[in-house]
């Protein structure tokens, strides 16, 4: 396939505001793309160039893919960055300066270079990295190139998500939506887009419905429900439940194959590295030879107290990595099995897991199990709370035993519910909030963003319905920090999953990818936000930024939904 041709389609992409019509020319474009570049289109119209477990990085900063720009271009380099800062897009700036189109190039040869890109390593690597790329835009149109640069960056702006991809390889290969389900389960159990597209290209449907756990491919973590009332356990479960302590800390995914463990995040990241401890801890701790155990890395100081989220992301670190596991020490504590020697766990009840993973675990200072309780009664389940809170736990998680209480992949399903101090009663609650837009400050903001658009996500829907105006709760250096941290998500125009209404239009939109967290008094109905029948969440606060989850992940309309009904 021609790149040109892609590039085509992704103007017209950049142009569309409506997810169905955008559903409908991705479908288009997959019903002309040959099966043996089906699987790097799909890659390609995410930004990406491999799936997010992957350790296949580009590795190219902004001032490197600004710097091909000017080699390709044959521009002074300041001249350049003096254009970026005029435009704040890349894309733009490379589509002005380069496009002289020597060749015609293919998506096969493009993904190829971008794969050299990525493998240039050791001495030199970054002027190898900068030739390549600047070779790339000597060849491409004008249009190609603002497109190249997105990608190598790793944000296109087109507004598509992993859900739409999804939906128009089911509607081009299925000739409809009604298969959906089995296409998002598989893509839960192996989130690869490319391997999804080239085998429901090839094998059609059933070749989907064959796709199982492997090791060393991550599963999307499975979710909670929240209740705002205790008492609404046993309707929902039944009794007895289990009743786990929850955790602040890195949810972690861990595949063993015999000696060797790889971690996984929650957004699928390959975090191994970061924690060698918890590698040492699964490699002495965990009897099965092959198998996939979840838990929380959580930091304790010497007495063994559980210390906040905060201090745990300095974990999140390339360079001294030794001399950070001595300063802050991390426990993980394990509480589901996946998978066990060649046999998935993902349908069996949770006891079942449960069982297996207490029999393969053998507790030492690193690796624990999660404090559980068999409970019969809403009141047994509030004396365990507090005690887990007194703790330094985050609250607790309320598991079914029923029959039927298998891990659902990706799912905020009823077999888990969460319960955490913010849904008692007088306290506030929290969400996690993607932001949208923003509003240009004034006064002792002018020069950054005044206040932000912040949106819960409507999973059935796939978009963001937005739910506040955050304006409270920054500090000096977040309101430094966000224009840096924004700018490359920034869109001329609202993403096609963004939903908002006429009377909260922000200055700047965001493509959704940044989620915060928000505190909140209540939720209230409200003409201005399309969250949901138009609620809105009253006296907003920021908390904190949550950089391990994706915006997929954030807070749904469906939960807000049900917490404001029961008010």
């Amino acid at each position: 396939m021609k790149f040109q041709e892609l590039a085509a389609v992704y103007e017209q992409l950049e142009k569309t505001s409506s997810g169905n019509a955008l559903r409908s020319i991705l479908a288009g474009l997959f019903s002309r793309v040959p099966q043996d570049d089906i699987g790097k289109v799909a890659y390609l119209t995410l930004g990406r160039i491999a799936n997010d477990f992957t350790d296949i990085n580009l590795g190219m900063a902004e001032k490197m893919v600004l710097k091909a720009v000017a080699v390709a271009a044959g521009k002074d380099e300041e001249a350049v960055r003096r254009l970026y800062k005029q435009r704040g897009d890349i894309g733009i700036v490379a589509e002005m300066l380069v496009g002289r189109r020597r060749k015609e190039l293919s998506v096969k040869e493009v993904f190829a270079v971008l794969h050299s890109i990525a493998a240039a390593s050791g001495a030199g690597s970054q002027e190898r990295k900068i030739n390549l790329l600047a070779e790339l835009f000597r060849n491409a149109s004008a249009q190609e190139a603002r497109y190249l640069a997105r990608i190598v960056q790793g944000n296109l702006r087109l507004g598509v998500g992993d859900k739409a991809v999804l939906d128009a390889l089911c509607i081009t290969f299925t000739g409809s939506k009604a298969a959906k389900k089995e296409v998002e389960h598989a893509y839960n159990i192996s989130p690869d887009v490319g391997v999804i597209a080239h085998t429901i290209a090839v094998k059609g449907l059933a070749g989907i419905r064959k796709i199982g756990v492997t090791l060393g491919v991550p599963i999307q973590m499975m979710l909670c429900q929240r209740v705002k009332e205790l008492d609404k356990i046993p309707g929902k479960m039944g009794v007895p439940f289990a009743v786990e302590e929850k955790y602040d800390g890195e949810r972690i995914q861990a595949h063993k194959q015999g000696g060797k463990v790889t971690l996984y995040s929650r957004r699928l990241e390959n975090i191994t590295a970061q924690f060698p401890d918890i590698v040492a801890a699964i490699k002495k701790s965990v009897k099965a030879k092959d198998c996939v155990i979840e838990g929380e890395a959580m930091p304790m100081d010497k007495k063994g107290n559980m210390l906040s989220f905060q201090v745990l992301m300095s974990r999140r670190r390339k360079h001294d990595v030794a001399e950070y596991m001595k300063k802050i020490p991390v426990c993980l504590f394990v509480f589901e099995m996946l998978y066990v020697n060649g046999r998935s766990l993902i349908r069996e009840p949770y006891p079942k897991r449960y069982e297996l993973l207490r029999k393969n675990s053998k507790e030492s200072g690193s690796l624990k199990l999660a404090l559980r309780k068999i409970c019969k009664t809403p009141d047994e389940a509030e004396d365990f709370f507090n005690a887990a809170v007194q703790r330094g736990g985050e609250g607790i998680v309320v598991k079914s035993l029923r029959s039927d209480s298998s891990y659902q992949a990706g799912v905020r399903g009823w077999n888990w519910v969460k319960w955490k101090p913010e849904y008692v009663k007088g306290l506030r609650d929290t969400f996690d909030l993607v932001v949208v837009g923003a509003y240009r400050g004034r006064g002792r903001r002018a020069g950054a963003y005044g206040a932000l658009l912040c949106a819960a996500y409507n999973a059935a829907a796939d978009r963001f319905e937005t739910f506040c105006k955050l304006g409270t709760g920054f500090s000096d250096k977040d309101l430094e920090e966000l224009p840096k941290m924004l700018r490359r998500f920034e869109a001329k125009q609202r993403p096609a999953r963004v939903d908002v209404s006429k009377l909260m239009i922000p200055d700047v939109w965001f493509t959704p990818a940044l989620v915060v967290e928000v505190s909140g008094a209540e939720i209230t109905k409200s003409p201005n936000h399309t969250c949901g029948t138009g609620l809105a969440l009253r006296f907003p606060r920021f908390l904190r930024h949550r950089p391990e989850k994706k915006p997929e992940q954030a807070t749904t309309t469906k939960e807000i939904l049900r917490m404001a009904k029961k008010r």
